[in-house]
This record gives C-alpha cells, sequence and structure tokens, in this order.
C-alpha cells in the first residue's frame, strides 16, 4: 500500500527499450520477416552479384633519403615513409603514369583503349577500375583490379608497374635542378630581409635603450606616470580645498554686512573716553538741573524754562548715546570687513599658487604619458622584431637544410622495384556473394528486432508491474497472472481460491490478501474500496478471491457491491436479495440486507434491487454512516466500485474508504491513461492506493513454462505426501 502524501510525479519517463524483450513479445511477426527478407534477398544477391576476376601487383619503393641521413630515431622517421609511399600512390594514378601505360599496351593483344574512345575517357575508365592502397607499416603499395573477364589484366598493371617507375626515373633527372634554383633564390630573400629587420632593431635600440626588448625597462616611465599622477591628485586635493575655502570667506564678507554686532558695539561705547567724558558732564548738568528745578516753587516765573531746559538736556544726552552707537557700528564693522578681505586676498593667492601647480603637473604628466606611450610602441616593435628575426633564421636554417637534403638526394636517389608481377587470374573470385548474403542475412535480423523494438516503443499500453512503477513512481501491489493460461485454475475464476487453492493464480490472491492483511495491521485499515478504469477488468473476480483468503472469522468480513453498472451479487446469489439500496431507499435494516449463508467465507451486501432511476450513490446522505456501521462489525470490508470514467459513485466512496485499489488490466490500459488516474485519486485526497495489475499473460510478464511446470510438479508432490 503506498500512501499519497507527496504528490505524483508531473511526468513519467518514456519506456526504456529492452530488444530482447521486444523480440521475444514479437516473435510470431519477427520470424516472418525475418524469412521474407531472406527468401528475397540472398537470391537476388545471388543473382545480382557475377563472379569476377582478380589480378594484383606488388611494388616497393624506398624512401630518396636513408633513415641514417636524418639523424632521428626510427619513430620520428616512420612519417617520412608514410608521407612518401601516399605520395607515390597519387603519382601512379595521374594522367602522365596511366597515359603511358596505356599507349605501351595499344599495340598487344589485350588493349586497353576501346576503338573510338579518347584518352581522357580511358584514362577515367582506367583510373576508377584502378585499386590502389598501401600496405600497412611498410614500403610496399599494390596494384589492383577486379574484372569479369580474365584476359588483359596482368598485362594492364605490369604496363601502369612500369610506367611508373619510367616516370619516376624521367622526373628525378629535372626536378633537382628546378628545387635547389628554387631554394637558393628563396634563401637570398631571406638574408636581405633578415639584415633589413637587424637594421630597424639597432635604430630602435640605439635611440631608446640596448635591451629595449626587455619588458623591464617601460616599468621606469610608467613609475614616473604613477608618481605624477599622485602628486597630481595632491595638488588638486589642495586647489579643491583653497577653492573651497575662499569660496566660503566670500560668502562670509556678505554675512558680516547683516552680522548683529549690538553687544560690541555697546562694549565699545562704553570704553571710549569721549563719549564717556560727555556723558558725565552731560550727567553734572542734569543732576544741577534738576536740584535747582527740585528747588524751584510751582509759581517761580522760571520753572517753565527750566523744565524745558532739562529736556534738552535729555534730549542731548539721547543723541549723544545715537551718534556714538553709529560711529562704534561703523568702526567695529569695517574692522571685521577689513581683516576678513585679507583672508580672502591671502586664499586668494594660496588658490592661484595651487591652480598653477596643477596646470604644471598636468603638463608633465601628459609629456610622461607620451613618453611611456612611445617607449612601450617602439619596445612593441621591437619585440615584433625579434619575433619576425627568429622566424626568419627558423625559416633560413629550414632553407639550409633542405639544400643539403637535395643535394644528397641528387647524389643517391631512391629505388623503385616491381616485389611481384601480375599473374593472368585464373579461377575467378566468388567471395563477395557470400560476403553480401551474410550482410543480407544480418540485415533482416536487424530489421526483424528494429521492427519488435519499434512496435513495443509505439505500443504505450500498461503490460508488465515495471510498467506500472515508471508511470506511477512506485511498484504496484502485486499481480495477477492470466488464469486462461494457469493449467491448474478453476473453471469459475470467482471460485479460484476456493476450488483450487494451490494454483498459482490461488497463490497470487494470497500475495495480495497478505499485503492487505499487513496494512490492516499496521494502520488499522479497514475499508478497502476496489475498483478499475473501464468495465470487464476482473475488480469483482480479484475481491471475492483476496477476501476468501484474507485471516479472520467468516462473520469479521464482508463483500460489499456498489458496482451500479454491472453488479457481481445478482450472479452469485440465487433470487432478488434486499441489499444496499434497499437500505438507503428505507425499505429493510442493515442486519436484514447483510446475506452470511452464501458458500463463500464472508458476508456479502449485495446492491438490492435498484429501479433504475437516475440517481447515484454519492447523493444519498445515509451512505457515508452505513459505511461508518460497518466499520464497527467487521475486520475487512472490500467495497466493489463501478469503473472510475463511468461513474462519479466512485470517487465518492473512493473518499470514504481507508485504502483505494485500483485494479489495472494488463495490455488494455494506455499509460497516459493510468497517469490521469492517479493524478484524478491525488485530487479527492485519498489516504492510501493500492495498485494491482490484472490478466498479465506469460509473455508480457515474462514467466517461462517451464517454471509453471516445475511449480505445479512440487505441488502434486506435497498432496501427495500429505495425504
Amino acid at each position: 500500500m503506498t500512501p499519497l502524501e507527496n504528490k505524483p510525479p508531473s511526468h513519467f519517463p518514456s519506456k526504456p527499450i529492452d530488444p530482447i524483450g521486444s523480440i521475444v513479445n514479437h516473435i510470431s511477426s519477427v520470424i516472418p520477416i525475418i524469412l521474407i527478407i531472406l527468401v528475397l534477398g540472398v537470391p537476388a544477391v545471388w543473382l545480382k552479384i557475377k563472379p569476377v576476376y582478380f589480378c594484383e601487383t606488388v611494388l616497393k619503393i624506398e624512401p630518396v633519403i636513408p633513415k641514417i641521413l636524418y639523424g632521428k630515431e626510427e619513430a620520428s622517421i616512420t612519417p617520412y615513409y608514410d608521407d612518401y609511399v601516399r605520395t607515390q600512390i597519387n603519382i601512379v594514378k595521374s594522367y602522365a603514369v596511366l597515359s603511358r601505360a596505356i599507349d605501351d599496351i595499344h599495340d598487344t593483344d589485350h588493349p586497353w583503349r576501346y576503338g573510338g574512345e579518347t584518352m581522357s575517357q580511358a584514362f577515367g575508365r582506367l583510373a576508377m577500375r584502378l585499386a590502389i592502397k598501401q600496405l600497412r607499416d611498410t614500403q610496399l603499395f599494390s596494384l589492383s583490379m577486379f574484372s569479369r573477364r580474365g584476359e588483359g589484366l596482368a598485362e594492364i598493371l605490369n604496363a601502369v608497374s612500369l610506367a611508373y617507375i619510367e616516370h619516376i626515373r624521367l622526373e628525378q633527372l629535372h626536378k633537382d635542378a628546378a628545387r635547389l634554383e628554387f631554394l637558393k633564390n628563396r634563401r637570398e630573400e631571406q638574408e636581405k630581409s633578415l639584415s633589413e629587420k637587424y637594421a630597424i632593431l639597432e635604430n630602435i635600440s640605439a635611440k631608446y635603450a640596448v635591451g629595449i626588448t626587455d619588458e623591464k625597462n617601460i616599468y621606469v616611465y610608467l613609475q614616473a606616470v604613477v608618481d605624477l599622477t599622485q602628486q597630481l591628485v595632491k595638488a588638486k586635493t589642495r586647489r579643491i580645498e583653497n577653492q573651497t575655502r575662499l569660496r566660503e570667506m566670500k560668502n562670509q564678507i556678505s554675512k558680516l554686512q547683516t552680522l548683529d554686532i549690538e553687544a560690541d558695539v555697546d562694549d565699545w561705547v562704553e570704553k571710549d573716553w569721549a563719549t564717556r567724558d560727555n556723558r558725565i558732564q552731560l550727567s553734572r548738568k542734569l543732576q544741577d538741573m534738576r536740584l535747582t528745578l527740585s528747588g524751584v516753587s510751582e509759581n517761580h516765573p522760571d520753572k517753565k524754562e527750566y523744565k524745558e531746559n532739562l529736556i534738552r538736556l535729555y534730549e542731548v544726552q539721547d543723541n549723544l548715546l545715537k551718534r556714538a552707537t553709529e560711529v562704534g557700528e561703523r568702526v567695529i564693522r569695517g574692522k571685521l570687513l577689513s581683516d576678513q578681505r585679507k583672508r580672502v586676498l591671502e586664499e586668494e593667492m594660496l588658490f592661484a599658487s595651487a591652480l598653477s601647480a596643477e596646470e604644471r603637473l598636468i603638463e608633465e604628466l601628459t609629456a610622461a604619458e607620451h613618453k611611456a606611450t612611445d617607449v612601450n610602441t617602439q619596445m612593441m616593435k621591437a619585440s615584433t622584431l625579434r619575433r619576425e628575426i627568429d622566424r626568419l633564421q627558423d625559416a633560413l636554417l629550414r632553407i639550409e637544410e633542405r639544400i643539403d637534403q637535395i643535394e644528397v638526394e641528387s647524389r643517391s636517389p631512391g629505388r623503385v622495384s616491381i616485389l611481384t608481377k601480375g599473374r593472368p587470374p585464373e579461377n575467378p573470385d566468388t567471395g563477395k556473394r557470400v560476403k553480401m548474403a551474410a550482410v543480407v542475412s544480418l540485415l533482416s535480423i536487424f530489421i526483424g528486432a528494429g521492427y519488435a523494438v519499434a512496435r513495443e516503443k509505439l505500443d504505450t499500453r500498461v503490460k508488465s508491474t515495471q510498467d506500472i512503477q515508471r508511470v506511477l513512481g512506485f511498484p504496484p501491489t502485486g499481480h495477477i497472472m492470466d488464469a486462461t493460461q494457469d493449467e491448474g485454475s478453476a473453471q469459475d475464476f470467482r471460485r479460484a481460491c476456493l476450488d483450487t487453492p494451490f494454483s498459482r493464480v490461488s497463490e497470487q490472491f494470497k500475495e495480495i490478501a497478505f499485503s492487505i492483511a499487513k496494512e490492516t495491521s499496521r494502520h488499522h485499515s479497514k475499508i478497502y474500496n476496489g475498483f478499475g478504469l473501464n468495465e470487464g477488468q476482473g475488480v469483482s473476480t480479484l475481491l471475492l478471491n483476496t477476501l476468501t483468503t484474507l485471516p479472520g472469522m467468516k462473520h469479521k468480513k464482508i463483500f460489499v457491491d456498489l458496482n451500479i453498472w454491472r453488479p457481481i451479487t445478482r450472479q452469485i446469489i440465487a433470487g432478488e436479495p434486499l441489499g444496499l439500496w434497499d437500505i438507503l431507499e428505507g425499505h429493510c435494516d442493515l442486519k436484514d440486507a447483510v446475506v452470511t449463508d452464501s458458500d463463500y467465507p464472508f458476508h456479502i451486501l449485495p446492491f438490492g434491487r435498484w429501479p433504475d432511476k437516475k440517481k447515484s450513490l454519492f447523493q444519498e446522505t445515509e451512505m457515508a454512516a452505513m459505511i461508518e456501521t460497518l466499520r464497527c462489525d467487521y475486520d475487512y470490508i472490500l467495497l466493489d466500485s463501478p469503473p472510475l470514467w463511468l461513474s462519479t459513485d466512485t470517487r465518492f466512496s473512493t473518499h470514504l474508504a481507508d485504502v483505494a485499489i485500483l485494479v489495472v488490466e494488463a495490455g488494455t490500459v494506455m499509460e497516459k491513461e493510468l497517469f490521469r488516474a492517479i493524478h484524478t485519486l491525488d485530487r479527492l485526497e485519498i489516504k492510501a492506493i493500492s495498485v494491482i495489475l490484472n490478466r498479465v499473460s506469460f509473455e508480457r510478464g515474462r514467466y517461462y513454462r517451464k517454471a509453471m511446470e516445475k511449480y505445479y510438479r512440487l505441488v502434486q508432490t506435497a498432496l501427495k505426501e500429505t495425504a
């Protein structure tokens, strides 16, 4: 039993390729395909491919320069041999050699050129027919030809061999002088170019440094650039600081013009001697005037004049203080502005000095960068010249070596000889027929196997437990073989475990019952809802046999028929008994509807007398309460529900059950259909699911008849010993 706590996979992997299993499953189609291809192909090959005559001649070529002249090991010389031999093979197939060979045998008894055929056509025909190949790791190569006529093969091959030897001899006489002349001219050009490069490099070294190509020399110029850059950064910093202070000082001048200096003015007025003397004198006069005024009566004729004089003295005192305050304010504010303008002037001088230093450093930095760039450019140019000089020296050295080699070659030429002359063929070769027949045989096997693999790959039906595990991501609870292929099975498959308890099918039902018993023991599950995806998938038969083999007393197990489409209880119980539908309609109670005296070792709750109304079980409000009542009375409650795709009742009963038992008939359910069903059950939020593969055939289930026969022999032996 597999709990559906996690979501099922969003997709499943495709069916793996099993060549052997595919061939076994489709052997009835593979064998006719192989036989048809063999019957048609082998005679066609035998009639189409005619016997041919074969002739071959072998040439031996020796390199122009012996190995010892290279001064190298044998392993490093092998490529020279192979290149030389491949070059000679291409020379053999050239127009000059083959046209000479055609002319040499033109007047013999077996000319190659037909009457009216041009030399180009004859050359092309011979080049296509002539096969040349090097014999592995040797200085030999062979010339061979196939033909349906044996006459003239040896003559044309021998003529080609002789024409090739003559061509090599003439070519050797003319090519050495031309190669030497070319190489000497090339050497002069390389020496002239090398002298020019040296002169340019000497000029650069004399202007800048002796070791101009040394990368360490550029570091001096780069360090100067770095130092000047650092100084420029410092100068810019000083200039920015001076500029900032100057701007702030200028802003302070405008602020000083409106600054409140009343306290400073009062202090200045108090400390000014002239103002203080005037105030003292006015105070004395005011005191005298007040004393005089105090001694005069109200009717005195001068009292009014005294009062007016006193008022004027007060006005004079106020005017004196006012003028002193104005003078003090002008003096103090003027002093502050004068001091600030002096500081601004000093800061402007510092800013001008910093700006001048910055401009000077920029000029020096630009000059240093130009100098470093110039030196770097010249250094790169010198490095390039060095590489060019090295390349020219290497090229000049190779030219010198090649000149020496050609001079040695001209004094020690190589040799070309015929090791095996072509002989007229005596018997035709029929090996190609046999090879092609073998190819046709292998091709027929591959086509038959490919047909089986393709058919198995394209067949998306669920056939084995491996298919279920691949589609669902978890293995099935068990599988039941096709009872028609079990020689020990009963005639009535619904009573297989009762009539033939020792058959192989019964053993498989027992394995499923054992899994259900473990589920009940571990998780206290009691209600199991069995259903298929479509009709006729053997759900009722499986549930009846499984319930038969479950442990426990008869009154602790019950089979509940909920299949509204095909109630099985109408076939296994005589008459038309009361049942589930009658309970829901109120015609009887649960105790009256349960059948307890059947031939089966469990109770049965029939479907009942359904009036064929358009009404579903999930619409009955008492259905869930009745199932819970059965939970209290029985240990195993197996519900037989209609197919999932045909009735909504199945989804309702599955939601009420503890475990959903999905029965899949092998060979009838598609993989996508099973995958969609699992997702449908997942949306129903079922607790656990059990998938059982039903009606698995011998071939699809990977059973072997010998194993079945051995099983029944062991059963019969055990029964005899018991008796």
